[in-house]
């Protein structure tokens, strides 16, 4: 079977949503999929913490995304990753090391955290990838 890994460090909402709707396609299509957040992609699943900016390269296109987020014309990144979830073949990592840097506990994080681990775990397992992406 097929394996994709990503890492995402950022929070923003232009890199969260490719690297979770690619994660998800793949896991509909039968792959293995994994994403490690880590540094300030870590910030996103936080009970409670609403992806909201974009990235200033494409600050002329927030409000566009926005409307069409609330409007229903795509769903966010949440709702995305809810769906690979339910394929089983989705894993979310958050990276240990981040949240002792930001404070951050286990108990803070969304229930779509699969496991929380080092770096040299998430790379054991993404070793095995066919596809590696790092999205920052």
């Amino acid at each position: 079977m097929p394996k994709i890994s990503i890492i995402v460090s950022s929070e923003k909402i232009d890199k969260i949503f490719p690297a979770v709707t690619l994660a998800t396609t793949a896991s509909v299509m039968g792959w293995e999929a994994e994403l490690f957040f880590t540094f300030w992609g870590l910030l996103a699943l936080r009970k409670g913490y609403e992806v909201k900016e974009v990235s200033s390269d494409y600050k002329g296109f927030e409000e566009n995304l926005r409307r069409a987020i609330s409007s229903g014309a795509i769903p966010s990144w949440r709702e995305v990753l809810e769906q690979g979830k339910k394929t089983g073949r989705l894993k979310v990592y958050a990276c240990s090391t981040t949240m002792g840097l930001l404070g951050i506990k286990e108990e803070d994080l969304i229930e779509d955290v699969d496991e929380v681990v080092g770096a040299a775990t998430f790379l054991s397992k993404a070793k095995d990838s066919d596809i590696n992406f790092f999205i920052s």
